[in-house]
């Protein structure tokens, strides 16, 4: 993994992210006074989709062509703009950090994951399906770049942090579910 990030293109990944945030107005902050505020433990509300819903947006999902949690995403950054009046927010995700075009990687021993910023710039005349897409298209186009830190992602922001709040998509095996499914 060391090889791999050191012969990446630095120049090429900072300029994916420059223009991945090209044009930001500024953070999207939904306690935009927290940092004054003493340190505190982050906060955190886990949600379990009850199957039904559950098979609603994995069948939307694919039906649309994209991941499910590219449509968790979408639904995220429709909540932030009702919170924050704004068209074009931000909000972290944790991703995988694990290139897929390393060998081996997947048996690699360490913790290798990243916060990166997720931009969704909403648009008056698109459907939810289009945005969807546009979304799921924008973040693959950055995959390659995942791997640069969330510090130095801001940096090129050039705006600081960029975000306060994150949609993380958690996919477990439930123990016993295969057995209630068959």
């Amino acid at each position: 993994y060391l090889a791999w990030a050191a012969a990446r293109d630095a120049e090429a990944d900072e300029r994916a992210w420059r223009a991945g945030l090209a044009g930001l107005e500024g953070p999207t902050l939904i306690a935009p006074g927290a940092a004054e505020q003493p340190p505190a433990e982050p906060g955190s509300v886990a949600v379990e989709l009850d199957p039904d819903l559950a098979a609603v947006l994995t069948a939307t999902a694919r039906r649309l062509d994209v991941t499910v949690p590219t449509v968790v995403q979408a639904l995220w950054a429709l909540v932030l703009a009702g919170l924050t009046g704004r068209q074009d927010v931000v909000f972290g995700s944790t991703v995988s950090g694990r290139p897929a075009e390393l060998p081996g990687v997947e048996s690699m021993v360490g913790l290798f994951i990243n916060t990166v910023p997720i931009r969704v710039r909403l648009r008056y005349e698109e459907t939810l399906a289009a945005l969807i897409g546009r979304l799921q298209a924008e973040q693959a186009a950055l995959l390659p770049h995942h791997h640069l830190g969330l510090g130095d992602i801001q940096r090129i922001g050039g705006v600081g942090p960029l975000f306060d709040t994150l949609a993380v998509f958690e996919n477990y095996l439930v123990e016993g579910a295969e057995d209630a499914a068959g």
